[in-house]
């Protein structure tokens, strides 16, 4: 009992996440100053318990144990004292930094708008990313199967890709017919330069002893390189995925924000247009649990796809 305690109860995750809810019992400066008033705090709430069921859950596993005390810890902190400043005592200007509870209330109030920009921002990060890391891994496969035109294009590929997609992103969204096909064109630039090096430094350095044995075998080159040197790499091309997701949605935001007409930087966008910082609010963290979401996902897949590793 005294163990099951120690492990799952008495931390700094829980205490915080009980401190967090004993303050909306307080009386609420907010609510009584302000016009816009405190909403209710059950979809907070419900965030709430949502992280603590699965923080519970992660401490069965002792190797993640640690870190989920840690993460969740920060996580919980961070709510009580911005419900404590903001919601109860009301030290911030309530323009700019609203309560958590009408934070989280705009996902009731705006779901199926925020569920439509998922989806549209989804559809153009999948395709761009998609078709940037297959067309960069084939073609820097076959680069770096070639040693001259390995030591010919690899210095042009490593200057063209220090220049930030964010960079160019306004001229590319001016330039484009549409902006579906301005983003897809972005997000491909984003990924393909790094993904494209990366396939040739993994081509030329795949053990020789592997494409000895396949040679012995009397393996064709397509044969070596797609069905041999590219599964091989796999994992270090899956590896790189979260850092690609990262930046390809980065992008995508700041393009959304440019001039698309849906999506989650659209989102922000508008909100921010009419000073309603509070969906701002909301839009942001709506992005950061969909990259968590994503990068879940990939570990996931990870797991259940690659059997191997090196």
């Amino acid at each position: 009992m005294k163990k099951f305690l120690f492990k799952y109860v008495l931390n700094f995750a829980n205490l915080f996440f009980v401190l967090t809810f004993l303050c909306f019992l307080l009386p609420s400066k907010y609510a009584a100053e302000m016009r816009i008033g405190l909403k209710s705090p059950l979809v907070f709430a419900i965030v709430l318990l949502l992280v603590e069921i699965k923080f519970i859950l992660t401490l069965r596993n002792k190797s993640k144990a640690q870190a989920a005390k840690d993460i969740t810890g920060f996580v919980f902190i961070v709510a009580f004292i911005w419900e404590l400043i903001v919601s109860r005592l009301n030290l911030f200007p309530f323009v700019f930094v609203p309560a958590l509870e009408n934070v989280f209330y705009v996902f009731l109030q705006d779901y199926r708008m925020i569920i439509a920009g998922f989806f549209s921002s989804m559809y153009l990060l999948l395709v761009g990313m998609a078709t940037s890391i297959v067309i960069a891994v084939v073609l820097g496969t076959l680069v770096g199967w070639n040693p001259r035109l390995t030591k010919a294009i690899y210095p042009i590929a490593k200057a063209v890709s220090t220049v930030p997609p964010l960079i160019y992103t306004p001229y590319v969204v001016l330039i484009m017919p549409t902006f579906r096909m301005a983003s897809i064109f972005v997000i491909f630039l984003t990924n393909f330069w790094s993904t494209f090096m990366g396939a040739i430094n993994n081509t030329a350095f795949v053990e020789k002893r592997i494409i000895n044995s396949a040679r012995v075998l009397n393996l064709s080159t397509p044969v070596i390189l797609f069905k041999i040197i590219i599964p091989f790499n796999l994992p270090r091309i899956i590896n790189g995925l979260p850092i690609h997701l990262a930046s390809s949605l980065m992008t995508l935001t700041a393009a959304e924000m440019l001039g698309a007409d849906s999506g989650m930087g659209f989102y922000v966008r508008m909100s921010l247009n009419f000073a309603n910082y509070t969906k701002a609010i909301t839009g942001i963290f709506f992005i950061g649990l969909v990259v968590t979401g994503l990068n879940t996902g990939i570990n996931i897949a990870k797991k259940k796809l690659i059997k191997w590793n090196y």
